[in-house]
């Protein structure tokens, strides 16, 4: 069953909170849906927990993901058996290794909530992590300590060397929530001023100029900026991509695997509403939302179309004449643990190489649209480079006759970001959670001669 497949049945209304939050965590563990829509399936309709134990339930449940090898290491020192290597398909089958995990990873400050409702899963989590209150990690293995599973442990470590201990802290922190002003709508001082006003510690983002950053709980739906289409949540990472298109008025614009259309929306609104956009995906469910977002941003020109795949017969009448193609490729998402730290444990190496063989198909398919003088932009939200720079390398042996490779920082500079510099390595952009304060992102940039 795949991740866009109906959530498993929610569990009792009945259940204590401390039950429910295991029972979230064993079905994040069969990766059929993210954590984020079990928690609104099993929140909706009749209800006895009430908004602070709905707070804390998800709380619970992001903090055991987020740390998921420190827990299961700990969780063996309660029951005073040996640690064993964290096999999460085992757990999955096994509710009560969740609950255990639940209860070491239960947050202190959501401990109030949880005595209100159950006084006894309340002492009984006070109990267990009062029994590893003390206990020296020193001595376990550094996938322990740093909270990733080896295979990927030993990948960063090849990528980012000695930095791979601050980059798996980073990776286990929440993620802030960024927003991108929309220049058709609104200017980002006024938008900050507003924000401001009503009461949120708003910053500007330190690179995207029209990025906006905020406190993760910020009640955004409630903020009429939002309602109004002023801005539009998106970190700025993915923000620093759409910049590197570079799209321009009047120009024809595809973005070749648009998803949720974040990018779609920021790179219409460079375009200041004209020319033609196009937004395409293989699965037609994550453009449904589309129209209605690229409506409230103020954008006309939207056009989406859901392909077979990426040799769609439909792209031939558009072979050789768009101006600008972003392809923002599928990937193993591993530079959003941040906001997905069940990805940690989806994905294999096995899978990895997959992911890389498609991005492989999907960029040629894409390149074939550039006109002359046009621009390409690979781009993905994964931090490993085999998904990475050997896709854009792989590419570029095999279309070095009608390609010439760009360099990212010049192209950031013209788009306004502000020290650009900062932001690549080499000639592409790699931003990461601990150098940057984004999610991980890569990409790179060509022209078609």
């Amino acid at each position: 069953m795949s991740r866009s497949s109906r959530p498993s049945a929610r569990p009792p209304v009945s259940a204590s909170p401390l039950a429910l939050a295991a029972h979230l965590l064993q079905q994040t563990l069969q990766f059929q849906q993210p954590p984020d829509a079990l928690l609104a399936h099993a929140m909706r309709g009749p209800s006895r927990l009430g908004a602070r134990l709905r707070t804390a339930v998800a709380d619970a449940l992001f903090a055991a993901l987020r740390d998921l090898p420190r827990w299961h290491w700990l969780a063996a020192h309660v029951r005073g058996r040996a640690a064993t290597p964290l096999d999460v398909a085992q757990w999955r089958q096994q509710p009560g290794w969740c609950e255990d995990i639940v209860r070491l990873a239960w947050p202190s400050a959501a401990l109030p909530a949880l005595a209100e409702a159950d006084a006894h899963a309340a002492a009984d989590v006070q109990q267990w992590q009062q029994q590893v209150a003390g206990v020296d990690l020193a001595s376990a293995p550094e996938s322990v300590r740093l909270g990733l599973p080896p295979w990927l442990l030993q990948r960063l470590h090849e990528v980012v060397g000695d930095e791979r201990e601050a980059l798996a802290a980073a990776l286990r922190q929440s993620a802030p929530l960024d927003l991108r002003v929309n220049a058709l709508r609104a200017k980002r001082a006024a938008v900050l001023d507003e924000l401001r006003a009503a009461g949120l510690p708003a910053e500007p983002t330190p690179h995207a100029p029209w990025g906006i950053r905020l406190p993760l709980r910020a009640p955004l739906q409630r903020l009429d900026a939002y309602a109004r289409g002023a801005v539009e949540v998106q970190d700025e990472g993915s923000q620093l991509i759409a910049a590197l298109v570079g799209a321009r008025r009047g120009e024809t614009v595809v973005d070749f695997c648009a998803g949720g259309g974040g990018k779609t929306l920021a790179m219409g609104a460079d375009m200041r509403d004209t020319g033609r956009l196009y937004a395409f995906d293989s699965v037609a469910a994550r453009l449904q939302a589309l129209p209605e977002r690229a409506r409230r941003a103020g954008l006309t020109q939207v056009h989406t179309m859901a392909l077979a795949h990426e040799h769609d017969e439909r792209l031939l009448r558009l072979a050789g004449k768009i101006d600008r193609v972003l392809v923002d490729a599928p990937c193993s998402g591993l530079g959003t643990v941040r906001r997905h730290p069940e990805l940690l444990w989806r994905h294999i190496p096995a899978a990895v190489s997959e992911f890389a063989a498609l991005q492989q198909r999907i960029l040629a398919a894409a390149a074939r649209l550039v006109r002359p003088g046009g621009r390409l932009v690979y781009a993905t939200c994964s931090l490993l480079p085999e998904e990475n720079e050997a896709v854009a390398e792989a590419f570029e042996r095999a279309a070095a006759r009608d390609f010439v490779p760009l360099e990212a920082a010049p192209l950031l500079a013209q788009a306004r970001v502000n020290a650009p510099d900062g932001l690549v390595q080499g000639r592409y952009l790699r931003l990461w959670p601990h150098r940057h304060g984004t999610d991980g992102f890569f990409a790179a940039v060509w022209q078609r001669r």
